[in-house]
């Protein structure tokens, strides 16, 4: 009898068992497609956005996982991505755009094959995404891909009205917030910087324009274009047309010249954007808008370039312009005035806070510099340009003086010194010889000017590449001045303007070097 039970509960369990396997297997349904959801950040408000938005998704598979999501913006080019969120910069195509953004999850349930094209809604969007291996830019076998499966037949969507943002521009600053203008007083040499901007990212900035005096006669930049150098084309007009170049190098012009720079003349340059919508950015204008400055462009009127590095109001300027008017060079020279605190026919200095490139430049435009200096020489104009100059053909003449306390390294950049003497003279007393120690140079001597030479200092000048021209008559006779060995840069760390002692030598000086030496005049 028992042995009849356990037959029939065997037979019970077997046919439950066998009833629950086919329910669980009636019950498995098809690979179902997953549901993509999207979000704006930081909000979901729809209005008029900038370019580049931040947007969330995410996908939800009732019976798997999501592999990734296509997206598109267009409904044409779908592209496959892991992300779940991405901040995305949308072209601007107009002053006004409306983008359909959607986003389709797609779930990992696929054919165990790799699919080189998945087809959405009966279009090819693409294909599955794989890892090239070999560089061959198309799938080879055995390379690891993504498996995708089903496709959310109703991707989420949005509508995003996008509002282009003009672009800004504005020069540049210094540290103190000030902007970098243009000397007031200038030759034919021009440098601008500035900054442009665009909320739509900089890279939408297409164009940049620059005009002189008149914004129709205008030239077309690049527009990544942010720092420019104009050097007039001179031709005898009263006119003049420029060569633009772009950056800071000088090398290459840019194949356009812009016309309308007023020689002898007051000026104004004009600059502004555009964008890739074709919207303008602000106009700068240099001098400033409600500026009282102007900016006055003087043709170079001869071959020697007088720098006046010098602070102090005394006689100095007269005294060098009567020499070169004595050695009937006046007609040839100008006079660039970069000392600061000076009282001027020019208020203000005309040295630009640009130097590079307009300073070298600027120099260049002359055959011959002499720069003479108080006891604080301006040293980063000297260090920035004179290799420069000097390399290109210029020749220059420098009377320099130095402070109590610099760093002589600053030196080495511009003047073939190895070292100074380890101490300083406080005064130099009226009368005392400076002493040629080259055949052909006169011998000079401190005036008898109640002002003092203060701080002298002797040099060590390279012995390889330099020729040492003169000593003090002081104990010691320590060098104070000397010239290169390719006969282009004079140097004595005296102000010739308080040699003229004695048999008053220092026109025979000049002429020495600027005649007889540089050839000025010829």
């Amino acid at each position: 009898m028992i042995k009849k039970y356990l037959l029939v509960l065997t037979l019970l369990t077997s046919i439950f068992i066998t009833s629950c396997y086919e329910n669980i297997t009636d019950a498995i349904n098809a690979n179902e497609a997953p549901n993509t959801f999207m979000s704006l950040y930081p909000d979901s408000t729809i209005s008029q956005q900038q370019s580049k938005i931040g947007v969330h998704w995410w996908g939800d598979d009732p019976d798997g996982l999501v592999a990734g999501y296509f997206i598109t913006y267009d409904n044409v080019n779908w592209a496959f991505t892991t992300k779940n969120d991405s901040t995305i910069a949308f072209s601007i195509l107009g002053t006004d755009t409306v983008y359909n953004f959607k986003v389709a999850a797609v779930d990992d349930q696929g054919n165990g094959v790799y699919d080189s094209q998945v087809v959405y809604n009966g279009t090819v969007i693409g294909h599955e995404p794989y890892t090239d291996v070999d560089n061959s830019n198309s799938y080879t076998e055995g390379e690891p891909f993504i498996d995708l499966g089903k496709i959310d037949p109703t991707p989420a969507d949005i509508n995003l009205p996008l509002k282009n943002t003009s672009p800004k521009i504005s020069f540049f600053k210094d540290k103190l917030g000030i902007t970098i203008a243009i000397p007031e007083t200038t030759f034919t040499v021009a440098s601008f910087a500035w900054d442009a901007e665009d909320l739509d990212g900089n890279e939408t900035i297409t164009k940049v324009f620059v005009a002189l005096n008149d914004t129709s006669n205008k030239v077309q930049l690049p527009g990544n274009t942010r720092y420019l150098t104009l050097k007039a084309i001179l031709n005898g007009n009263d006119v003049a047309e420029c060569a633009l170049y772009l950056g800071t190098s000088i090398n290459q012009p840019y194949g356009v010249n812009l016309g309308g720079l007023k020689l002898n003349n007051t000026n104004k340059i004009f600059i502004w954007s555009e964008d890739i919508a074709g919207a303008k950015s602000n106009m700068l204008k240099m001098p400033e808008e409600g500026s009282l400055k102007n900016w006055f462009v003087k043709r170079p009127k001869g071959e020697i370039l007088i720098i006046d590095d010098y602070n102090v109001a005394d006689n100095t300027a007269n005294f060098y312009n009567a020499i070169f008017d004595s050695l009937n060079l006046s007609n040839k020279i100008d006079v660039l005035d970069i000392g600061y605190n000076k009282t001027s026919t020019v208020s203000g200095s005309m040295l630009p806070k640009l130097l590079n490139p307009m300073f070298t430049e600027t120099l260049k435009l002359f055959k011959y510099i002499f720069w003479y200096t108080d006891d604080i020489p301006s040293f980063e104009p000297a260090q920035t340009s004179i290799r420069f100059y000097t390399e290109a053909g210029g020749k220059v003449l420098f009377s320099m003086q130095f402070p109590t306390f610099f760093e002589a390294s600053l030196l080495s950049d511009f003047l073939p010194i190895d070292s100074l003497y380890p101490s300083t003279i406080g005064i130099l007393a009226k009368g005392i010889n400076i002493n040629p120690l080259v055949s052909g140079f006169p011998s000079m001597q401190v005036d008898q000017s109640n002002i003092p030479v203060k701080r002298v200092r002797g040099f060590y000048p390279n012995p390889l590449t330099t020729v040492a021209l003169y000593n003090l008559g002081t104990t010691g006779n320590p060098i104070t001045a000397f010239r290169n060995n390719t006969n282009n840069l004079y140097f004595i760390g005296l102000p010739l303007d308080r040699l003229n002692g004695g048999e008053g030598n220092v026109k025979e000086f000049f002429e020495k070097v600027f005649i007889a030496e540089f050839g000025a005049g010829k």
